[in-house]
């Protein structure tokens, strides 16, 4: 089934981004229908295939796959909405709403096509990372259809649903644990006495190189610690010292408490 007509329901930052994508990729859509409860979300985004609905109905009565990006709390509410379209099992669903589950979709609109994506932040300047997942009921050309949609803005990594709430704290709320670390970095420079106009973009660039020396290189993370630590050397002392404040453990249990969040988001739908 052709899906080149989409309704992105919601237009926040991450549908911002996925919009973005799409338009500045090859990738084929014939329109886009916008609606937001606060229009000017979605004023920016028009041009020859981008369009503002003026309702829910509107925009999805004219589609044929229909992204829902609001906030997990409202999906009640959409849904409802939705499921008072006499189309509305026609359509392919792409939720990215976190600890919304394929199952808690389809148990308010039927028996109808649900993909369950899970995007991240740096998709605003093409750099994501997607997690998706499907159910039985989404064909492999509908499948394909939502992977290239999220492909536009990064990258994509397929799991099974029920990892799904596992996952967020290793993909989706884990730049925010990257932008601590690099405050963090950053700020210890400053108590230290070093103040440079050009230090906190130095420390980016030591991030990403240090990412893509692990993403293209041999070597596990253990492996470049020990190079970079030296026997009796200053990185050992420093590595030490995050030991103390149990760095490891304290990701860790960041981690857990995402997925613990992530349970009672979805166990409210």
């Amino acid at each position: 089934m052709c899906r080149g007509k989409l309704a992105v329901i919601g237009v926040g930052n991450m549908a911002k981004a996925i919009i973005g994508g799409v338009l500045a990729s090859k990738m084929e859509l014939s329109q886009i229908y916008l609606f937001d409860v606060n229009r000017s979300q979605c004023e920016a985004l028009v041009s020859e295939n981008v369009s503002i609905s003026s309702s829910i109905e509107d925009a999805i009565a004219q589609s044929d796959s229909v992204l829902i990006s609001v906030k997990p709390q409202n999906y009640p509410e959409v849904l409802e909405i939705i499921k008072s379209l006499p189309s509305c099992r026609q359509k392919l669903y792409i939720s990215i709403g976190a600890g919304i589950s394929t199952e808690s979709v389809k148990s308010e609109l039927g028996d109808v096509s649900v993909v369950r994506v899970l995007p991240n932040v740096p998709m605003l300047i093409g750099s994501g990372v997607s997690v998706i997942c499907r159910n039985e009921s989404v064909s492999a050309d509908d499948f394909s259809f939502v992977k290239q949609l999220f492909l536009s803005s990064g990258s994509v990594l397929e799991i099974d649903e029920s990892e799904m709430n596992r996952i967020i704290g290793v993909t989706s709320s884990s730049p925010a644990y990257v932008f601590k670390f690099i405050d963090a970095i950053y700020k210890g420079a400053l108590e230290q006495g070093i103040d440079n106009d050009d230090l906190l973009s130095a420390i980016c660039d030591m991030v990403i190189g240090s990412a893509l020396m692990l993403k293209n290189g041999s070597d596990s993370p253990a492996e470049l610690i020990a190079k970079v630590a030296s026997k009796g050397g200053t990185t050992e002392r420093a590595l030490a010292k995050l030991d103390e404040y149990r760095f490891t453990e304290g990701i860790i249990d960041a981690m857990k408490a995402c997925t613990v969040r992530a349970d009672e988001l979805g166990a409210k739908k």
